[in-house]
Formats: C-alpha cells, sequence, structure tokens
C-alpha cells in the first residue's frame, strides 16, 4: 500500500527524491548520478500533482514545448502499474510526431535499468521531457563516457 501525501507533500518528496537520489552520484555507477544530466535541467522542471493523469498528459505534451520547459514531473493518486503502462503507450503514440519522450516509474517497480534500488514508493511518476534532449543526453553519456556499461 502506498503512503497517502496530500498535494504538496508528495510534491515536496519528489523534488527531494530527484535532488537526492537521481542527481545524486553513486560509487556502485562510477561516480555517475542516476540521471547525469538533471541538475543541468532542475530549475526548468515542473512537478504537477494531478488526479486526472490522462488530461493532464494531454495538457503537458501540448504545451511543453511551447512554455519551454524542459521536463515535467506527473504524480498524484495510485495506479496499477498495467493500467499506468497502458495509460504511457497511448499517449506516446498520440504524441509520437512531437518532441517528446513518456517514462514512468511506479512504486512496484521491481527492476530498474540500473543496479541500485532507486524507486520512488509514493505514488506513480510519469516523466514527461524533451526527446531531442534526452537523445542528446543519451549520445554524449554513450561516446564519452562508460554510463552504460552499469545498465542492466
Amino acid at each position: 500500500m502506498v503512503q497517502q501525501l496530500n498535494g504538496e507533500q508528495l510534491k515536496d518528496k519528489i523534488y527531494t527524491y530527484l535532488t537526492r537520489v537521481i542527481a545524486k552520484p553513486r560509487k556502485k555507477i562510477g561516480g555517475f548520478a542516476i540521471c547525469p544530466f538533471l541538475k543541468r535541467y532542475l530549475n526548468n522542471i515542473q512537478i504537477v500533482i494531478t488526479q486526472d493523469y490522462s488530461k493532464t498528459l494531454d495538457t503537458t505534451c501540448q504545451l511543453l514545448g511551447p512554455l519551454g520547459i524542459e521536463a515535467v514531473v506527473i504524480s498524484g493518486y495510485d495506479m496499477d502499474y498495467d493500467e499506468l503502462e497502458h495509460l504511457v503507450d497511448k499517449k506516446t503514440r498520440k504524441f509520437k510526431k512531437q518532441d517528446i519522450e513518456i517514462l514512468f516509474m511506479h512504486p512496484e517497480t521491481v527492476e530498474p535499468p540500473l543496479p541500485l534500488n532507486y524507486t520512488f514508493k509514493y505514488a506513480p511518476l510519469i516523466i514527461v521531457q524533451r526527446k531531442s534532449t534526452l537523445q542528446n543526453a543519451r549520445k554524449t553519456l554513450k561516446n564519452k563516457t562508460n554510463y552504460y556499461k552499469y545498465h542492466k
């Protein structure tokens, strides 16, 4: 069972998670952070708490580019893992022609791609970010570092 938090508490937990877990360099993965570029873009990332993931995803995907935001982390109520995966797949297909990548993490995620336990346990997270930025970061990590040798 996921702990119930109000919107501000959840927003604070997500921000703390991003800064203290995801952006923190780890010896176990060669001194890299789980997301090595997060600190660079932290001031251009929004956290949105919602009661309607579908509508919030639609709005976020439509406004990400025009507002110049790099990424939005969406969270809210607990949702079944398979239902969340289906929603993300559906929105990914809907917005496939835009410069958007939609990723998710669920409290029941058991096998993250890196050999660390970093699953956010309080609520599902949906991350909407610029595909071009993500692709450039992945290319840099692949070509200039050994970051991907730590992935499962």
